[in-house]
């Protein structure tokens, strides 16, 4: 027996929504889930919010754009990953007038916009003496990359180039002369170093001579270990390097790429010191490089929460996590965590995915999770059968006289919400509030859209340097002169 189902009255749906004039500043804002007479009704809450539709349902025209608008008007934060740089042309020129700092990591363009390092945080911290944070920060980011690749069947390969990279890493912080080493091109130089060792051969010692300096430091020898074990058995040396090279094969094949990630000219930081909204644009047509926004996002949280901390739990200003295509990107690491987390440090997510399959593909079992932890859903269209039941399901049934009991949503009614030039359903699912089909606006009715865009700057001519192993060993380890390489004795350390 189900008990009796309904809509929810406008008082009902409106209650604990803050009600706001378009061109109107505001304390706080949030997600835009209402729009009525020149008003928009907005979450100002620590409610993370997830968006279903389909191509075309305009997930992007009715709910990312105009949340980018209110959100603004409060002053709060954003990182916004932006399929096509379709948020950033409608949005920029109102952030820009607003004062907003704006950040662009352009991986469609990687030319134009700010420089990001992946590696200049860890670098810091691990130099500051935290190194615990930075051995966090860069086992993240090899997670991240393993998972492009990841595979059930035999992950031990994955594992131990993973841990190559984590080992490496660590040794180009002890060695490089300054942070402008610290970059993926000093890794891609390293990796061309590691061949197997024949004592006949001068140049298959330059990697295990470099790696005998850090014969005391356990935390790099455990991270090398499998490898070091391994320089002399070509064909299994080999599959690591194998897997090695596939991990970081979309980096070191595309100098655009090397070259944006050689320096970082702005920090995490500037997302709770001052107004700041970055950007990460990125390829609609291919899913090559979504790996790289994934990364952003990740490294920006684990910094973010770290701050929170330092600054007594909460950050001082809200920042609002803005993916949209949020399931074509590859797997963060720690979602589920992430957004039961976020919310206490100041920390909000609107996720916009295509399809409720589309995300369990990419999270598996934690796909569940993540769903649940978003205290608001909101669905616009599908032909996923799925979906559509758990959808009709969640909107409960009514019971019909003499006819029993039917769904208050049935599947069919849920295919038929409309989907206008201007103004569009969507049906509202929120915590404590019976089902809502609300009607919100396109985002080029807003005031705020008719602001130019503000052009994205060309990058400027960056000098970067690379970390040689050669050169390191000739300046700094003269006692160790690769002519003089001891095998046996290097042997005796393992």
């Amino acid at each position: 027996m189900y008990d009796d189902s309904r809509f929810a009255t406008d008082r009902e749906f409106n209650q604990n929504l803050q009600k706001q004039k378009v061109t109107g500043n505001y304390s706080q804002s949030g997600i835009v889930l209402k729009c009525e007479d020149g008003c928009v009704f907005t979450d100002t809450s620590d409610n993370h919010t997830l968006i279903f539709g389909n191509t075309g349902s305009k997930k992007t025209r009715n709910f990312c754009i105009p949340s980018v608008y209110t959100i603004a008007q409060s002053g709060e934060n954003m990182v916004i990953s932006d399929p096509k740089g379709e948020i950033y042309t409608h949005t920029s020129g109102f952030l820009h007038k607003k004062g907003y700092n704006i950040r662009v990591v352009n991986i469609r363009n990687p030319k134009k916009g700010d420089f990001w390092n992946p590696l200049e945080v860890a670098y810091k911290f691990y130099t500051s003496g935290n190194v615990s944070k930075a051995i966090e920060l860069i086992t993240d980011l090899s997670i991240q990359l393993k998972n492009q690749i990841h595979s059930e069947k035999d992950p031990y390969w994955e594992m131990v180039a993973c841990d190559l990279f984590i080992g490496i890493t660590l040794m180009l912080f002890e060695s490089a002369k300054s942070i402008k080493e610290i970059n993926f091109l000093s890794i891609q130089k390293i990796r061309e170093d590691i061949k197997v060792l024949d004592n006949s051969e001068e140049d298959t010692k330059v990697f295990w001579t470099f790696a005998e300096k850090f014969r005391s430091n356990d935390i790099i020898i455990k991270r090398l270990e499998s490898t070091i074990a391994l320089k002399t058995v070509e064909k299994t040396l080999s599959c690591v390097l194998s897997t090695f090279d596939v991990l970081f094969h979309n980096i070191f094949i595309n100098l655009d790429i090397l070259e944006l990630t050689a320096v970082s000219d702005f920090h995490y930081d500037e997302l709770y010191k001052q107004k700041t909204a970055v950007f990460l644009i990125m390829p609609d047509e291919k899913k090559t490089f979504h790996f790289l926004v994934s990364i952003f996002v990740k490294q920006c949280y684990e910094y973010l929460i770290q701050e929170a901390q330092n600054l007594g739990g909460m950050l001082p200003v809200r920042v609002n996590y803005v993916l949209d295509e949020f399931s074509n990107l590859s797997q963060i690491s720690d979602m589920p965590s992430m957004i039961s987390a976020g919310r206490s440090r100041n920390i909000r997510f609107i996720l916009v995915v295509q399809s409720a399959q589309q995300l369990k593909s990419t999270y598996k079992e934690d796909a569940s999770t993540i769903k649940s932890n978003c205290q608001n859903w909101i669905f616009l269209s599908s032909r996923e059968l799925e979906l559509l039941r758990e959808i009709s399901e969640l909107c409960g049934q009514v019971h019909v006289e003499n006819r029993g009991y039917r769904p208050l949503l049935g599947i069919s009614a849920l295919q038929t919400l409309t989907i206008g030039y201007e103004d569009s359903q969507a049906l509202i699912l929120k915590n404590h509030c019976h089902p809502y089909i609300s009607w919100v606006k396109d985002f080029s009715v807003y005031p705020q859209a008719k602001i130019p865009c503000v052009e994205i700057p060309q990058h400027p001519v960056y000098h970067y340097t690379k970390f040689s192993i050669k050169d390191f060993l000739n300046e700094t380890i003269r006692n160790l002169p690769l002519k003089g390489f001891d095998s046996k004795a290097f042997d005796s350390l393992w």
